[in-house]
């Protein structure tokens, strides 16, 4: 128990981004506002957390993750009940045509920070897979804020990259919410799959 603690205490960033981010999905799920605030508040904890391990665009993601917060909460927030934002899908074409862009994107990140790793602020220890996580978690943050329905595909599949990867390198806090986010991905496309049927 005293390990565990200690272990908390020596994360502590890693460990309240943890929790606010499941705080943030689980709201997101029920379509609640308030996981706005909620992703704004992890994502600044998260933020100095992936700093700590080396992982700038982690880092960097979370200042869009405040962007898309801010963006979703004023989306959420600014529609009435009879033009309330609703789930829907988008072609299959369309989703291709994001994946492209997303991996071509995720080559050419990889390439620039192999070449600045010199630069001591965006040393990355794991350039492709800060990269392909960094682009991965953004599209589906977007879809998420126009309550796209296939953006809890995109997550499942992040999620488990980003499980496995924080599994081998130790950082069990983001390991763990990586695999939980699995779980919850799942629930959400199931439940905002019902608004659409």
């Amino acid at each position: 128990m005293i390990d565990l603690y200690n272990y908390i205490l020596e994360n502590i960033f890693q460990f309240l981004g943890v929790i606010c981010s499941i705080i943030y999905v689980i709201l997101s799920i029920r379509q609640n506002i308030l996981c706005w605030p909620a992703l704004i508040i992890a994502s600044v904890f998260n933020m100095y957390a992936y700093f700590l391990i080396n992982l700038p665009l982690q880092s960097i993601m979370q200042l869009f993750f405040i962007a898309t917060g801010l963006y979703g909460w004023y989306k959420w927030n600014n529609t009435n009940q009879t033009t309330r934002l609703k789930v829907a899908s988008w072609r299959i074409k369309t989703h291709i045509s994001w994946v492209a862009a997303g991996l071509i994107i995720t080559c050419l990140i990889t390439i620039l920070f192999t070449r600045i790793n010199n630069i001591p602020m965006l040393q990355s220890d794991y350039p492709f897979l800060d990269s392909l996580m960094f682009i991965f978690n953004i599209i589906p943050m977007y879809l998420t804020g126009r309550k796209i329905l296939e953006s809890w595909i995109y997550f499942i599949i992040i999620d488990i990259i980003s499980g496995l990867f924080y599994l081998s390198t130790g950082e069990f806090f983001f390991c763990f919410l990586f695999f939980c986010y699995i779980g919850f991905a799942t629930k959400g496309y199931i439940t905002w799959k019902k608004e659409i049927i």
